[in-house]
């Protein structure tokens, strides 16, 4: 090859490295978040019935997973979650109401899911308990009596001056989670061998009380329509005062 070609070639590879890093960069690294009327625009154009009129915060839960509180025309209190992906933003899940749901940020570890909601100031609601919950089980196989051990834990959370909120998974949690999900795998592994779904064992729950201590009702302002949740966004159950063992 003469010192000519070998230069073109030269020149031919160093651009195409140049253009491989900067594709490999910005579709890596998210650009900019969108400002609120970017926002506002995106959301009631891909779900109208969120007649969106205010975004209330935007709040990153990493590089690429941001929850976006906002109130609609109507003074519902909802929420929307975008992720990075496909080199842009993208409103991957909204909903009218606003109350509290998971968002486990990635797949198969539980410490980067977080609880997040959206409650309209004029709910009585004072304050949130969150529970993991496993109930206790007992079977007999082949003879053999088996034990399994519940688990309730619970987590309080004040509600503060702003309507929404977002918390990580206490530690505690996810550790459990992931110890239990080990467990069953390795103890079973052939019926966990394509999937483990650690929701048909354990799961989330919530209660919501007044200023005075009392357990409230469910309260319909919560509750709205919406699309998506499949990045990993989970409903939490409702719990009844019934369903909860307390110790005396």
């Amino acid at each position: 090859m003469s010192k000519k070609k070998l230069l073109v070639t030269l020149s031919v590879m160093a651009i195409l490295l140049v253009i491989s890093l900067i594709y490999w960069i910005t579709s890596y690294n998210p650009s900019s978040f969108p400002d609120k009327e970017e926002l506002i625009k995106e959301i009631n154009h891909i779900f109208p019935q969120s007649n969106v009129k205010e975004i209330q915060d935007t709040i990153a839960l990493d590089e690429k997973h941001v929850f976006v509180p906002f109130i609609s025309e109507e003074n519902k209190y909802g929420v929307s979650h975008w992720v990075w992906q496909k080199r842009e933003w993208e409103l991957v899940s909204v909903n009218t109401g606003g109350e509290p749901h998971s968002w486990r940020i990635e797949d198969g570890d539980y410490s980067t899911t977080h609880l997040v909601w959206n409650i309209a100031p004029e709910t009585p609601i004072e304050k949130l308990k969150f529970y993991l919950i496993k109930d206790r089980s007992f079977h007999i196989t082949e003879g053999i009596d088996y034990y399994d051990p519940g688990v309730q834990l619970e987590e309080i959370v004040e509600l503060s001056e702003t309507s929404y909120g977002v918390i990580p998974l206490p530690d505690r949690w996810s550790s459990i989670l992931a110890s239990y999900t080990k467990l069953e795998t390795a103890r079973q592994p052939d019926v966990f061998s394509n999937s483990f779904n650690i929701e048909y064992y354990m799961y989330f729950g919530w209660m919501a009380y007044d200023h005075f201590g009392k357990v409230l009702p469910p309260v319909n302002s919560l509750y709205g329509s919406g699309f998506g949740g499949d990045e990993h966004i989970e409903h939490i159950r409702l719990l009844d005062e019934l369903e909860i063992e307390t110790v005396e």
